[in-house]
């Protein structure tokens, strides 16, 4: 279409002094709307093609879960949908034109499509030519994703909302590159606190079996035992109180408590046992015992230890209700977090856990760590993963809290209140007192192992500190596998864009351009 400018004498327009600027100002009005116009097409052609890019780019790590014997018409007709599909509340034109070359076990995708012009059509520009293009490797590069997620009680109220969410649509996002390949991504989540809920809520019946690598009996190796009777299986005390267990284990002693080391009854320190919160003394002369909920049932003038210990008061009816720090009375006190899931392509599965976490308990960072490596380990209680090292395989742990390693000290004989550690003096840290602070350094000691032990096993790890002042954040920052690896957030409104950030960089270790 060609246009007809109007004929303008310029040389009598500029010469005229009769003393009125608006023939100027009208002669130049056209011009300038024409190219103010121009412009915002040609920021909308920028925006469209940016949205064309990511919508190709989405496409690419689908197909690139595809089986390689795929027929070239049938990823030609996924990408078709998948693009179209991701493009259909934008201006960009649809169906695109996509093109698939496969070329030495990789796809390149090709596509292009047009946006239309909204104001440049007076000069005869009636769309935009958009392309972008993908490259990346066929059948390859899976990946394996835990999840570890603070659950403690400073996690309370909006963080633990905006954690759900942000996890949420982070599932999301990474499993819907997965195509249709059943492993090209799984996710394990791993909630955790002062412990982990590993096996979920189980009553306990007569001569039950308990899950492979968990005994009922504690190792000698573990240290002190919190009972005064030796070879106490803990869950027949669970049974004789008529209780469920849980589903939370404690910590296994040093060094099996930093490795992923298989569970082995011939080796009794790797076993694990689940996390029984003894019934604390109801001696007057120690007001700071919390979890109190059977009669100590002893004459004479037994000692704080002998009262806690007593094997057979493990009997009768258990006192209802939640003590001050928010822990239901009982062996379980504690143990309320959401079961862990392990790994899984199930996103249904992952949401409920993810919307069934709640904030209670202090900050074991290693202890979340440790069940997060399980997830991924080849090896025992679970072997879901595949062996390290696996070509074109990569595993991933995604590790978040607001805190730092806390084991709180108190005033009563225990020192401390039960945890996956059990008790301060049964020397699970290498020290069997100490302040606040020197606890966190025994702590802080046993995190840096566990990372550095996780790493060697070329695992990626992502580490995200929200909302954390005052603290050093080296804890975490030696943890990530890289200083990009490492978010801090001091807002937690801001975790959504750094869930997004981390889910960009998985999706960029399958791509090959």
């Amino acid at each position: 279409m060609k246009i007809r400018w109007p004929r303008i004498d310029l040389r009598s327009f500029w010469n005229n002094r009769r003393g009125s600027i608006t023939p100027a100002f009208a002669g130049l009005m056209l011009p300038l709307t024409m190219a103010a116009g121009f412009s915002i097409d040609l920021a909308r052609a920028h925006e469209g093609r940016a949205k064309l890019q990511d919508a190709v780019d989405a496409a690419a790590l689908a197909l690139a879960h595809q089986p390689a014997g795929t027929p070239l018409a049938t990823l030609q007709q996924q990408a078709q949908t998948w693009i179209n599909a991701d493009l259909h509340d934008t201006d960009v034109k649809q169906p695109v034109s996509v093109n698939i070359t496969p070329s030495q076990g990789q796809l390149l995708l090709a596509a292009h499509t047009t946006e239309p012009a909204v104001v440049s059509g007076v000069v005869g520009l009636s769309q935009f030519q958009l392309a972008a293009n993908s490259t990346v490797k066929w059948g390859l590069n899976h990946v394996e994703v835990a999840l570890v997620l603070d659950n403690t009680g400073s996690m309370a109220g909006t963080k633990i909302s905006t954690l759900t969410s942000a996890a949420q649509t982070l599932v999301s996002t990474l499993l819907s590159q997965a195509g249709s390949d059943p492993n090209a991504v799984k996710i394990s989540v791993v909630p955790f606190s002062m412990t982990v809920n590993v096996y979920g809520t189980t009553t306990i019946p007569a001569g039950y079996v308990p899950p492979t690598g968990v005994t009922g009996t504690m190792p000698s190796a573990y240290g002190s035992d919190v009972f005064t009777t030796a070879n106490t299986n803990r869950f027949t005390l669970f049974k004789q109180l008529n209780q469920k267990w849980n589903g939370c284990v404690e910590s296994r002693p040093y060094p099996y408590d930093v490795q992923d080391t298989a569970p082995n009854a011939a080796v009794p320190a790797s076993m694990f046992i689940p996390f029984f919160a003894p019934d604390e003394p109801d001696t007057p002369t120690n007001t700071g015992f919390l979890n109190n909920y059977l009669s100590d049932a002893l004459s004479g003038s037994p000692t704080w230890q002998q009262r806690q210990g007593n094997v057979a008061k493990y009997t009768g009816a258990v006192k209802s209700g939640s003590n001050s720090n928010g822990y239901v009375y009982g062996p379980n006190s504690g143990c309320s977090l959401a079961q862990m899931v392990r790994l899984t392509n199930s996103v249904s599965t992952l949401n409920t856990v993810l919307s069934k976490m709640q904030a209670i308990g202090d900050t074991n960072l290693a202890v979340g760590l440790q069940w997060g490596w399980m997830t991924l380990s080849p090896t025992a209680p679970f072997a879901d993963g595949v062996a390290y090292n696996t070509p074109n395989t990569t595993k991933i742990i995604v590790f978040l809290t607001d805190g730092y390693n806390t084991d709180t000290s108190n005033n009563n004989s225990d020192a401390s209140y039960y945890a996956a550690e059990g008790y301060i003096w049964q020397n699970r840290f290498g020290i069997t007192s100490g302040s606040d602070a020197q606890r966190t350094t025994a702590m802080d000691t046993r995190t840096a192992k566990i990372c550095t032990n996780i790493k060697a096993d070329n695992i990626n790890v992502y580490t995200v500190r929200i909302d954390v002042s005052g603290v050093s954040p080296a804890v975490l920052q030696n943890c990530a596998s890289s200083p990009s690896q490492f978010y801090d957030v001091p807002n937690v409104a801001n975790l959504p864009a750094a869930f997004t950030a981390i889910a960009g960089q998985i999706g960029k270790l399958r791509l090959a351009q």
